[in-house]
């Protein structure tokens, strides 16, 4: 059957095999290629059907404006130009050419239409009545609340904030439970107007869900935060907001605790911040959020496992504490630059586990005696060609270098290339006039990192199938990065390497990963001034400096497509983002200089950086710093490895 749109068409069903309705006479195949399949649902301003693009025999979600005042047609291009935006699973995907507007027969009053991903499952609001209203457990909520964070993170990180998020607008995916937060229609756009409430903004209000600073026009980002927070109240309940069980009218709060007893203390005390009645005193950004929830996580897990104590003796003792999770610790271990010549013979590494933990690194003491030993004897030179920009992006130089490099094989003709960094000094962080710094960057500050080796790509998905036997990307392809890693995996392909080497392989800490990126430069980029999609994959709807638009290629490409820094690494920038070895930090007070990895902070938050090719170039920066629990895995997330250096860690 083929559905008319036309909201006048007294019969609007049809059959499938016709082009025009038989009552109306209106179009029923949609800009040629789209029918309309069935009605999924009708609201004041719009209705959504299911249709079928007839060429790909695909399902879709179809989006009819049927109120054609200013403010609405305003607010539906809005979320199409939104959607068109994000790029993330647990956000619908439009196409580029989503939006169109038809003409019904005989009418000169277009329908406003556009075209996004099909979802399957249901909101999380039907969710909820096909269990007969039983409330969520503490796992499911701590579980679910992550999706969301990570999921507004996108959001805000575009400076969007949603301003309708509701059990109705949060979509589970039937096929993997993912959810998808939808309805971008009400999206707003945060600028210097709504930070400093100098002036309206639109109220959209859902009762129940909408803080009172945007029931009286007046919506910032962390409007968000106080729906999320009674969308978690009412799954944890099963009571709706403005239910009076739970809901104090004269103070506008809600006494929720002892309708969800099987909720944590800290887990409540999260989300009733979150809901607190001025926005200045919820948290004030996503970062803040996903660090609460981490510290809950560590809390609630079960009490700490003693390691076994070490058999070996050292010269240098080695010291285990229990760290950020149950189980997990933290190895303070000086370590030698396994190749200070080419003869030199390399240990074993040894590795400790404890049950429940995150997987650790691979640790080594200088003087420990190696159960098996390798020689290494093939340095190679290679050469490549360095490139220099402006601001605009323009290359404004180039030049020849060369560094040493070895290789690893790692069977079925797979290898994997090791680049020398020379040791030096360099500065960690961004200077305060760097366009688009973030806080977490300073303060600036003197590092000295001894030479180590560094992977001269993003480990590749043929490289890692090699090792752990199988293959997690998204963006499939040997050379392409692999990605929908975690931390725990990545740590574990260094451990499994390792054993399988004999020599020592790990992450990078920051301090090396940042000294290896920006190989010797202190702007931006290392590049220069700013970049262009020409130089780095990312998204090129967005620019730095004075640099134009590019291509957004929307996924992974084959890691060394573009121009290396002075050390002869590729991709630094973009591609994907990369694992590092050090526990969140929100500033550099007291960091260590060195270039030793900072676990000194407890929690299982993981540092990243290089952007990637779904991030705006603000965010593939040298000094910029992203964080992600340890047990995350996503398309825009793989690693590189290092190998010798100071392996120390900082305590």
């Amino acid at each position: 059957m083929s559905l008319c749109i036309n909201p006048n068409c007294l019969q609007p069903e049809n059959p499938d095999n016709i082009l025009f309705c038989q009552a109306c006479g209106s179009e029923l195949m949609i800009q040629g290629r789209y029918r309309v399949i069935i009605e999924l649902g009708r609201g004041g301003f719009g209705v959504t059907y299911q249709i079928n693009e007839i060429r790909k025999n695909q399902a879709k979600v179809l989006k009819v404006l049927i109120n054609n005042q200013p403010k609405a047609i305003e607010l539906f291009k809005q979320e199409v130009a939104v959607l068109s935006q994000l790029n993330h699973p647990g956000i619908p995907k439009v196409e580029s050419d989503a939006y169109f507007v038809y003409f019904p027969q005989e009418s000169r009053n277009p329908i406003h239409c556009f075209v996004m991903e099909k979802i399957e499952g249901i909101d999380l609001e039907k969710y909820m009545q096909n269990r007969n209203l039983l409330p969520i457990d503490q796992t499911l909520a701590i579980h679910l609340l992550k999706d969301l964070v990570t999921i507004l993170e996108q959001v805000h990180n575009q400076n969007f904030f949603h301003r309708d998020i509701k059990p109705s607008n949060i979509m589970l995916r039937a096929e993997n439970a993912q959810l998808v937060l939808i309805d971008f229609g009400s999206v707003r756009q945060v600028t210097e107007t709504v930070v400093n409430q100098q002036g309206k903004v639109t109220a959209i209000v859902s009762a129940g869900f909408t803080p009172p600073e945007q029931i009286n026009n007046n919506a910032v980002p962390q409007s968000d935060f106080f729906a999320l927070g009674r969308t978690f109240v009412y799954l944890l309940t099963a009571r709706k907001p403005l239910d009076p069980a739970i809901y104090d009218s004269d103070n506008e709060t809600l006494n929720w605790r002892t309708h969800a007893p099987q909720i944590s203390p800290i887990l409540a005390d999260l989300l009733d911040d979150m809901m607190q009645r001025l926005y200045k005193d919820r948290p004030q950004n996503i970062k803040q959020i996903s660090q609460r929830l981490a510290a809950i996580e560590k809390a609630l897990q079960q009490p700490q496992i003693k390691p076994q104590p070490q058999k070996n003796k050292f010269t240098r003792r080695v010291f285990i504490k229990t760290g950020f999770i149950i189980g997990t610790f933290t190895v303070a271990v000086v370590g030698k630059n396994i190749f200070k010549n080419q003869n030199h013979k390399i240990t074993t590494p040894k590795t400790t586990t404890s049950i429940n933990s995150s997987t650790p690194e691979p640790t080594t003491s200088p003087n420990s005696t190696p159960e098996n030993t390798t020689s290494f004897t093939k340095l190679k030179t290679f050469e490549f060609e360095v490139v220099t920009t402006d601001a605009k992006g323009n290359i404004t130089n180039r030049r020849n270098a060369t560094a040493k490099y070895f290789t690893e094989d790692l069977g079925n003709g797979v290898f994997l290339e090791m680049v020398e960094i020379p040791g030096g000094k360099f500065l960690m962080g961004s200077p305060e006039n760097e366009a688009k710094r973030s806080d977490n960057e300073s303060p600036q500050h003197q590092v000295t990192v001894p030479s180590f080796w560094i992977g001269k790509y993003e480990l590749t998905q043929a490289q890692y199938q090699a090792i752990i036997g199988n293959n997690p990307s998204f963006f499939k392809g040997d050379n392409h990065p692999v990605e929908q890693v975690s931390w725990n995996d990545a740590v574990t392909f260094c451990q499994k390497l390792s054993q399988r080497t004999g020599k020592n392989y790990r992450l990078p800490s920051e301090a090396e990963w940042e000294y290896a990126c920006r190989a010797g430069t202190t702007t931006p980029f290392y590049f220069g001034e700013s970049i262009t999609p020409e130089l780095v994959n990312y998204d090129g709807n967005h620019v730095y400096s004075s640099a134009p638009k590019g291509q957004y290629r929307e996924q992974t490409t084959d890691v060394g497509n573009f121009p290396p820094n002075a050390f002869g690494l590729y991709d630094m920038h973009g591609n994907v983002w990369e694992w590092c070895q050090d526990n969140f930090h929100d500033h550099y007070t007291n960091a260590p200089q060195d270039g030793t990895a900072w676990i000194s902070q407890s929690g299982n938050a993981k540092m990243l950086r290089g952007g990637s090719w779904g991030d705006n170039p603000d965010n593939c920066r040298s000094a910029y710093r992203n964080t992600h629990y340890f047990d995350y895995n996503f398309d825009l997330i793989g690693f590189r490895v290092v190998c010798g250096g100071g392996v120390r860690v900082f305590w």
